[in-house]
């Protein structure tokens, strides 16, 4: 490896396969890559060209004896509105011919939008489209052969979709129009239902007709969708469109289902909820779905033939339905999930202090997962204890397919994983951690740390590393046992509270260690200088400000986080980034900060603010205030988010009981 500067690498490799050439570039304005392979005598050479402070990226490829090929992407800004221009060079295939291309994706204005596409110089495809407050249109121009136009004229009541005339290679001599029409049962409040309909007609004839009657029913005690006597009539059953046939043999289909949320009773957690659904083809049953928890014992029901036979090819069933069973004793709550095809159950039993799940076809079990946890928390110590046991048993499909992949390493029998997190002493942050994983009985990793009693202890085990610490020396030597090499990265002192951090003896970085604060700097020939410095406030892992600053040449970045957890249920976190120096994006700030205060399960309270700011892109030169606040309060939700900026403000209400939903200043329901 060849170094010229700190921002340019270049790498030579030979071998049997020939002589491969790589140039790497970098620096605050441009990044590039460039690739030469020689094999033979010939040359093949790829390149990719990324420009910060001019805005593109360029990529070329060139094979022996031939043009370059190139592909281009430019970002633009005229008349205060963006533009992306797309150019290359696209070589003679079996499809297309040999030739340059460009494509523009231009915003006109707020609401006006236009896509360019030529190839060699002629234009190949064109689409503008530009909306109002009533209108939509759209234009499509192919070769300035075929032409498409499309407009859509639309009030309150009423769509109106008309391709016109001049659309003479799809609507031959007449025009087509799809008008919906939509008429409420009642007039001051239109989404609570009423009747659609939409007509589609070839000049005076009309090709298709639905239509049905919508309802949504909103209140204290339900939500309730209901889509009601939906028909589908075709008036004819072969319709030209100038070239174009299309052939059906639906003479009539039928469509209703209901969606209903009991907003009273609950199954279990949850609030109750029905789901039907069926239609009809000529008076034949297509499909019906049915899901409800508002039977005693919920179940689901699928009647799909085509969708049983083709797609999961089922044949020796004509449904499928599954039943949902719950049996509570004491505090075990056993429930058991079983469906008619092959006589599949999914059993889960849950207690206050383990979680198990088994699956069965029949009476033979194919895996099974049981998680143990114990929770203590009180004024002096807390406690979090997992233990996890997963078995998957031969006559598994799973079991198989890990077995095909690989017999020794992805096939398992049984996964366990303990963990215990302990902290004896909360004022004196006496702790005792524990995480090991054991595939069948081969251990994969074992940590742990113990600061309870002298001398501390911080032990590591894993089948590919070992850590090594020598008091005499206070030398840390970490070894990386791969395949094919092994690695020794080292950390060495060199002077008072500074060490020497390098791998397989080759130094590549400065570490000094400070008063709550750690400074980083890069040696090694093949980085450029760049120092971080990470700083701290205690070692606390429940009250802390850490903060890691990056520092390259005039380039700066500072990414600060704070939390406070003494109390895991009322706390809170914030974190912060800062930089300048950057041609993309100027200087910047992001902020965003979060408080949550948990009362019990059903009780949450959630409130947050952020701001950002970027000098180097126009839309966000001045800063974007975000505030909010969620909250749970016994299984009701109450969301509201403002937005502020510039002189603009957007406010996000979602309410679920009473229901309400609203973005303003734009719209609110109820």
């Amino acid at each position: 490896m060849i170094c010229n500067l700190p921002y340019t690498h270049d790498i030579t490799v030979t071998g049997s396969f020939g002589k491969l050439f790589i140039n790497i570039a970098n620096d605050a304005n441009e990044l590039s890559v460039r690739v030469v392979t020689e094999y033979l005598g010939h040359q093949y050479k790829y390149s990719a060209v990324l420009s910060l402070a001019k805005k593109f990226l360029t990529l070329t490829c060139q094979e022996p004896g031939e043009q370059p090929k190139t592909f281009v992407v430019k970002h633009k800004i005229v008349n205060s509105y963006p533009r992306i221009e797309i150019t290359g060079y696209v070589p003679a295939t079996s499809y297309y011919k040999v030739g340059e291309f460009k494509t523009e994706l231009i915003q006109n204005k707020l609401y006006d939008y236009e896509v360019k596409h030529t190839f060699n110089g002629f234009e190949i495809l064109k689409l503008k489209i530009g909306l109002t407050k009533t209108n939509l249109e759209m234009t499509l121009a192919y070769r300035n052969i075929l032409k498409t136009r499309m407009v859509v004229d639309y009030t309150k009541k009423m769509v109106t979709v008309l391709f016109p005339k001049t659309n003479t290679w799809i609507t031959g001599n007449t025009s087509i129009e799809v008008n919906i029409e939509y008429q409420p049962t009642n007039k001051a409040n239109p989404l609570e239902g009423g009747n659609i309909k939409m007509v589609a007609m070839k000049g005076s004839v009309p090709l298709f007709k639905v239509g049905g009657y919508f309802g949504l029913i909103i209140n204290a005690a339900k939500y309730e969708i209901l889509f009601k006597n939906f028909y589908l009539e075709n008036a004819l059953l072969i319709n030209e469109l100038g070239h174009l046939e299309i052939s059906t043999d639906i003479i009539e289909a039928k469509f209703n289902a209901k969606i209903f949320i009991d907003l009273i009773n609950k199954y279990g957690i949850l609030n109750k909820i029905a789901v039907e659904a069926k239609a009809e083809k000529n008076t034949e049953v297509l499909f019906n779905i049915i899901f409800t928890t508002v039977e005693t014992s919920p179940k689901l029901y699928i009647y799909f033939p085509y969708f049983l036979k083709k797609v999961l090819n089922i044949h020796d069933i004509k449904y499928l339905e599954t039943k949902f069973e719950h049996v509570v004793s004491g505090y075990e709550h056993t429930i058991t999930i079983g469906c008619n095809y092959k006589n599949i159950k999914f059993v889960v039993k849950i207690t206050p202090t383990m979680i198990a799940y088994e699956h069965l076809v029949g009476q033979v079990s194919h895996f099974k997962h049981v998680v143990e946890f114990k929770f203590e928390n009180t004024a002096k110590s807390f406690l979090v204890a997992v233990k996890s046991k997963f078995h998957l048993y031969e006559i598994s499909p799973l079991y198989k397919m890990l077995y095909h992949l690989s017999p020794n390493y992805a096939c398992i029998k049984e996964m366990t994983t303990n963990y215990h997190f302990e902290i004896l002493d909360k004022t004196a942050m006496k702790a005792y951690i524990s995480v090991y994983v054991l595939k069948d009985t081969d251990l994969i990793f074992h940590f742990e740390f113990n600061n309870m009693q002298f001398p501390y202890k911080i032990m590591l085990k894993a089948p590919y590393l070992i850590v090594e610490y020598k008091p005499s020396t206070k030398e840390v030597q970490i070894v990386i046992n791969s395949v094919t090499k092994t690695y020794y990265p080292t950390m060495t002192p060199i002077g008072e509270n500074k060490f020497e951090f390098g791998i397989n003896g080759e130094a590549l970085a400065h570490v000094v260690i400070g008063i709550k604060n750690i400074e980083i700097i890069t040696l090694h020939k093949a980085l450029p200088t760049i120092t971080a410095i990470f700083t701290y406030k205690t070692f606390s892992i429940f009250e802390n400000n850490i903060g890691i600053q990056i520092l390259y040449k005039q380039i700066a970045h500072k990414f600060l986080v704070g939390w406070n957890m003494n109390n895991l249920a009322k706390a809170f976190m914030e974190v912060k980034m800062t930089g300048s120096g950057t041609n993309l994006l100027g200087d910047y700030e992001l902020f965003h900060h979060l408080n949550w205060n948990i009362v019990d399960i059903k009780n949450v309270d959630l409130i947050w603010n952020g701001k950002a700011l970027t000098t180097g892109l126009p839309y966000l030169n001045t800063p974007l205030m975000t505030n909010g606040q969620l909250a749970f309060n016994d299984f009701v939700v109450n969301l509201k988010m403002i937005l502020e900026h510039k002189t603009e403000t957007y406010t996000l209400i979602f309410l679920t009981k009473p229901f309400k939903i609203a973005f303003l200043p734009f719209f609110t329901f109820p």
